[in-house]
């Protein structure tokens, strides 16, 4: 991700939650550092869409890490260390993916959705239909059959980074979708990490 990309956008870029009864702030930054990885674009949605989850679940007072649990309909690593970050929900074992989203990283079959649930409330989140280009799947698809020809995997790399920065180029509302819900979906690996 380009830091041109990452300041076009004039949207707050950090994110606040209560840890242990003191405010913590986390920039993109911070994900930077933590992520292991190369999955920039999964860091990149994964980060955002705990943004709107900050924004959704904090009102009077600021959202909390104690209590909250995560469903995800995305296995991969950039995702998952974006929420992990965040909420520490996995470390806490309040994390679990989709019923049918298998553990394997990125596959067609995954979703750009999460649900968050704190107390009574369950806040789901999605990322906007078509904002993923099909071709994004079919390039996935042939790396993910070992079609990767050398051009498979630089076009896929570049579709990456130009998602990437597209989500910080556009506001939250532009690119996410988010409703109160009456509860999670099913998950079959509620301890996945």
């Amino acid at each position: 991700m380009t830091t041109k990309a990452h300041n076009a956008n004039k949207e707050n870029t950090g994110i606040d939650i209560m840890a242990a009864g003191n405010a913590l702030h986390i920039d993109f930054d911070a994900l930077r550092n933590f992520h292991q990885g190369d999955s920039w674009f999964g860091c990149a949605v994964g980060f955002r869409a705990m943004q709107v989850a900050a924004r959704e679940l904090s009102g009077k007072t600021l959202w909390s890490r104690e209590a909250l649990s995560v469903v995800s309909g995305h296995p991969g690593a950039g995702v998952r260390d974006a929420i992990e970050l965040v909420t520490a929900s996995v470390s806490n074992e309040r994390f679990a993916l989709l019923d049918g989203v298998p553990d394997q990283g990125c596959q067609r079959n995954m979703r750009f959705e999460w649900w968050l649930c704190e107390q009574q409330k369950t806040l789901h989140i999605k990322l906007k239909d078509n904002f993923v280009p099909e071709s994004f799947f079919r390039l996935l698809d042939r790396i993910n059959a070992e079609q990767d020809g050398p051009d498979n995997r630089k076009d896929f790399d570049q579709m990456k980074k130009d998602l990437s920065d597209r989500l910080w180029q556009q506001t939250l509302d532009t690119t996410f979708e988010s409703e109160f819900v009456p509860a999670p979906p099913t998950q079959s690996n509620p301890h996945n990490h």
